[in-house]
C-alpha cells in the first residue's frame, strides 16, 4: 500500500489553490451575480482520476474490513463464529441482535467509480482510457455485488442519478443485478484485453500498480465468485439470458482470454502503512490508546477447536496462546512459570465445574455465551501473581488470561501478513474445487483444487513445510508442520466421503482461509456446512443464525416506497435478519 494519505493531502491542497486561483481570475472582469458558484467544486477535467481511484481503493480497504469484519464489524465475523466479545457490549454481536446498516460508505466507492468510469475518456491516451474505464466497471461491480448479497434487492439501474432529480431510485431485483454485474466483469475483461500499458497509475493504484494483466485477473475471478454465489438460483438466471454452468465453463475453458488467479501474488490484497491511525490496522496501538478495544475482541472457541483438532500450523499464527493455562491440579503455589515461559494456574481438583474448563493453551469464547466474562474462572484470577511473574501482561479492561486473544500480528500498526484481502488465490481454488464436484467443467480434479487452496491459504500466511506451528494438545509443545502429510490427509478424507462430506470439508478449509473477511457468510447461507449453528449457545434465534442485514433507516425515511416494494419481496415480507432474500429463496439453505 503506496502512501496515498499523504498523496489525498497533496491533491486537496492542489484542489483548494486552483479554487482561489479561479476566484481571482474571474472576480476581476464579473460581478458577484456572475461569480455566485462554489470555489470548492472542480469540473471533471480539473481532477486527475487516478487519484479518485486511490481514494476508491483506500476506501474499499477500509470499509470492506472495518464496517464487516474487524473491529466495527457487522457482526459477520462473530456470525462466522471467528470472533467472541465480552467486557462490554458482547450481547448484541454474539446473539445477533443487530442493527441497520447504512448505505453510505458502500455507495460512496461505488460513486466514485462511476465517476472514474464516466471520466475516462478525458485521459490523453487510449490505454489509460480503456484502463480506467474497465477499472471503474470492477469496483462498482464488487461493490454492489457485495451490497446485494448483504442486503437483498438495493438500487442499481436507478442508483446514482441524484444529479438528475432522481432522489427514490427503484430496488432492482437480485437477479437482474446480478446480471449486469457479470455484464460488466466480462467488459471490463475485454477492455483490459487491449491495454498494453498505462502511464501514471503505478503509484495511485494501490491494489494492483497499473498492471492491466492483474486486474483482468481480479474481474474474472470475481466473476467465478458470485457465479458460484449463484449456483442455487440457475434456473431463475436463465430468465434473463444468463445460463451460470456454461458461463462458468466459458471462463475456465478459455484461460488466454479469461486469465484467473493463478498463485498468491495476484491475490487482491491491501496492506496497512502503519504511520498514522488512518493507514494502520484496526487493533494496533494507532487506532486504540485503550488498548480493551484490542483484548476484548476473543477468538471464538469454534474457530480455535477447528484448527486444534486439524494439526492446523495458522493456529499459532492467528491466536495467541493464553496467559495463564488452567490445569486440574493439587499442586502448590497456585500460579507458576514453566521453563518455556507459560504461566500455569492450578486449578483444585475439588473446584465445582472444573470438567467444563478448557484447560489448552489455545482457548476460544464458545459462540453466544450468556456472559463470556465469566468464562474459564476468569472472575477468581489474581492478577498480582500473574504480574509478578511476567510484568508484560496485561491487566487492564477486557483481560482474561484464561482466553487466547487474537495473535500479536493483529495487535500491530501494520504486519505484512495483515492486510485488507478482497479476493484471494485460495477463495478461487476452492471454487474451482466445488465446481468441479458439480460437473461445471472438466479440467483438473476437485480434490486437487482443495488441496491447492488449503497450501494458497498456508502461503498466504507464510508458513512453508517445516515451520514450528503445529500445536499438539496433549504435550502442550509446538511441532514442525509436514506438509506433505498434512495435504496427503486431508486428500485421503476428501476422497473417501460422500459427496455431502465432500462439500463440508471443503468449505470447512474455506471458512479457516477467509479468517479477518466477511466472505463466507455467503458461502454458509449458501451451502449450511458447516454447521455453525449447532455451536450456538443462547443465541437470540435458537439455532438460526442472521441471513442478511436489514435496510438503513435513512432510506426507509426518504425512499419508503421502493424499500417497502423490496421488503415485500423478502420471505417472510419484513426487514428482519431472518428474512430470506431471492438469492436464498426455495433452497432450504441455510436453515
Amino acid at each position: 500500500m503506496k502512501n496515498i494519505f499523504s498523496k489525498a493531502q497533496i491533491l486537496r491542497s492542489k484542489m483548494l489553490g486552483l479554487a482561489l486561483t479561479f476566484v481571482l481570475v474571474i472576480t476581476s472582469c464579473q460581478d458577484l451575480s456572475e461569480i455566485n458558484k462554489s470555489p470548492n467544486q472542480l469540473s471533471a477535467s480539473e481532477i486527475n482520476i487516478k487519484y479518485v481511484l486511490t481514494s476508491v481503493l483506500a476506501g474499499t480497504a477500509h470499509d470492506y474490513i472495518y464496517e464487516y469484519a474487524y473491529p466495527g464489524g457487522w457482526t459477520i465475523s462473530e456470525a462466522m463464529q471467528y470472533l467472541q466479545r465480552d467486557y462490554i457490549d458482547f450481547q448484541g454481536p454474539n446473539t445477533f441482535v443487530w442493527g441497520p446498516k447504512d448505505f453510505s460508505a458502500p455507495y460512496s466507492r461505488i460513486k466514485n467509480s462511476q465517476y472514474i468510469l464516466e471520466n475516462a475518456e478525458l485521459e490523453k491516451s487510449e490505454n489509460n482510457q480503456r484502463f480506467y474505464t474497465a477499472v471503474g466497471q470492477i469496483m462498482r461491480s464488487f461493490w454492489y455485488g457485495f451490497l446485494t448479497s448483504i442486503h437483498g434487492d438495493i438500487p442499481y439501474s436507478d442508483a446514482m442519478k441524484a444529479e438528475e432529480g432522481n432522489f427514490t431510485p427503484v430496488y432492482d431485483s437480485q437477479k437482474d443485478i446480478f446480471k449486469g454485474i457479470l455484464d460488466d466483469l466480462k467488459s471490463a475483461n475485454d477492455i483490459l484485453a487491449q491495454v498494453s500499458s498505462v502511464d501514471g497509475a503505478s503509484s495511485s493504484d494501490i491494489l494492483f500498480q497499473g498492471d492491466p494483466a492483474k486486474w483482468r485477473k481480479f474481474a474474472n475471478s470475481l466473476r467465478l465468485r458470485f457465479l458460484m454465489r449463484l449456483s442455487e438460483k440457475a434456473s431463475d438466471m436463465s430468465s434473463v439470458g444468463l445460463d451460470v454452468k456454461s458461463e462458468f465453463n466459458s471462463i475456465i475453458s478459455n484461460s488466454s482470454a479469461n486469465p484467473v488467479f493463478t498463485s498468491n501474488s495476484d491475490n487482491a490484497a491491501i496492506s496497512f502503512i502503519g504511520s498514522a491511525a488512518a493507514n494502520s490496522w484496526y487493533g494496533g496501538p494507532l487506532w486504540h490508546t485503550n488498548r480493551s478495544e484490542f483484548y476484548r475482541r476473543k477468538p471464538c472457541a469454534t474457530f480455535v477447536d477447528a484448527m486444534i483438532d486439524g494439526g492446523d500450523p495458522r493456529l499459532t499464527t492467528f491466536i495467541s496462546p493464553v496467559d495463564a493455562q488452567l490445569k486440574i491440579s493439587d499442586a502448590t503455589p497456585t500460579y507458576s512459570k514453566l521453563p518455556d515461559g507459560q504461566i500455569i494456574r492450578n486449578i483444585p481438583t475439588s473446584t465445582p465445574g472444573k470438567d467444563q474448563l478448557n484447560t489448552h493453551r489455545y482457548v476460544g469464547l464458545p459462540p453466544a455465551l450468556q456472559d463470556p466474562n465469566l468464562y474459564n474462572l476468569a472472575t477468581d484470577v489474581d492478577f498480582n501473581a500473574i504480574k509478578a511473574l511476567n510484568p508484560a501482561i496485561y491487566t487492564d479492561l477486557a483481560a482474561n488470561p484464561g482466553v487466547s486473544y487474537l495473535g500479536n500480528i493483529y495487535a500491530q500498526n501494520a504486519n505484512p501478513l495483515v492486510k485488507t484481502v478482497l479476493m484471494s488465490y485460495s477463495e478461487l481454488c476452492f471454487i474451482l474445487s466445488e465446481a468441479r464436484l458439480k460437473d461445471w467443467f472438466s479440467s483438473g480434479n476437485a480434490v486437487d483444487y482443495y488441496q491447492s487452496g488449503v497450501l494458497a491459504s498456508m502461503r498466504q500466511y507464510d508458513i512453508a513445510d517445516g515451520s514450528i506451528k503445529v500445536y499438539d494438545p496433549n504435550t502442550d509443545v509446538l511441532m514442525a508442520w509436514n506438509e506433505s502429510a498434512f495435504l496427503s490427509n486431508l486428500a485421503g478424507d476428501f476422497t473417501s466421503a460422500d459427496d455431502g462430506g465432500k462439500l463440508t470439508q471443503l468449505m470447512t478449509q474455506k471458512w479457516l482461509a477467509c479468517f479477518m473477511t466477511p466472505e463466507f457468510w455467503f458461502d454458509w447461507r449458501r451451502t449450511g456446512v458447516p454447521n455453525l449453528g449447532a455451536n450456538l449457545i443462547l443465541a437470540s434465534n435458537g439455532n438460526k443464525i442472521p441471513v442478511r442485514i436489514v435496510y438503513p433507516d435513512t432510506e426507509k425515511n426518504l425512499n419508503s416506497s421502493s424499500v417497502g416494494e423490496a421488503i415485500s419481496r423478502l420471505e417472510p415480507g419484513e426487514d428482519s435478519h431472518w428474512s430470506k432474500m431471492w438469492l436464498l429463496q426455495g433452497t432450504n439453505k441455510p436453515w
